[in-house]
């Protein structure tokens, strides 16, 4: 199975962290954030990841190449359209990489081992993303409508009222769902908002095209993007809620 970990922005909101180093290869305990979702990308059978890189891209090349994990083929495509795109440009410039059956993820999530494992499940529906119900939510949150379990809208402009979940910015395509994507992809590459569009923009035409997109909630599993200074320091305070560990999966050849 293949791993797409979209890593290209300049985290701009983390300066003075992200000045010289993205947001990815910030470390959190022992290890970078990159590292870690390595680990757990291959604890749950990931044999190839791809990381989108942009910001940085010499510095991300130097770690990965440094970092060797056990079964797990790890390669770099370049996003040059980083410092003027969202993420939407970011799957799109690694479309050569999406087979099969491949896996979607942000590159500055943290997040506990058993979170992965959600996208996992049989039976694999073409779509699946990962949602979690809460309370209330932000103007960040990349809010969800459902019907059921499936979802209707997706978008930080949802209202409240009207939301049942937030994206945790991870999910899973197979069979006629990668098919799908690289059709509504090349759609919306060629639209004028194309660079300041998020990836899940594409989520949302493949549900209003008539594709099931099929969300499962992780439940009270922690989880957070680190987008701000407050949310780094957040997570290095309360490693222990996501059982981080520096033994953790076989992490080797650091310098």
């Amino acid at each position: 199975m293949n791993a797409l970990i979209l890593a290209a922005g300049q985290g701009r909101r983390l300066w003075p962290y992200t000045s010289k180093c993205p947001k990815c290869l910030l470390p959190v305990g022992t290890h970078t954030i990159l590292e870690h979702q390595l680990v757990r990308l291959a604890a749950v059978g990931v044999t190839q990841v791809t990381v989108v890189a942009g910001y940085g891209l010499d510095a991300m090349r130097r770690q990965i190449a440094r970092t060797q994990i056990a079964d797990l083929s790890v390669q770099v495509v370049y996003n040059p359209f980083y410092g003027v795109a969202d993420n939407l440009i970011s799957l799109w410039a690694a479309r050569a990489e999406m087979g099969a059956d491949f896996l979607v993820l942000n590159g500055d999530n943290v997040f506990h081992p058993d979170i992965p494992r959600f996208l996992l499940e049989s039976p694999i529906p073409a779509c699946r993303l990962l949602v979690q119900r809460q309370t209330q939510y932000s103007d960040d949150d990349m809010k969800v409508a459902l019907d059921g379990d499936r979802l209707l809208c997706i978008g930080k402009d949802l209202a409240p009222q009207h939301s049942h979940a937030a994206s945790i910015g991870m999910m899973r395509f197979a069979g006629d769902g990668v098919t799908a994507l690289h059709r509504v992809l090349e759609e919306a590459v060629r639209g004028e908002e194309a660079l300041g569009s998020y990836y899940l923009d594409c989520v949302q035409r493949l549900a209003d095209a008539g594709t099931d997109v099929i969300c499962r909630d992780v439940g009270c599993l922690p989880w957070v993007d680190i987008d701000t200074p407050q949310d780094l320091q957040s997570v290095r305070e309360s490693l222990d809620r996501f059982e981080w560990s520096p033994r953790e999966g076989t992490l080797r050849g650091r310098a």
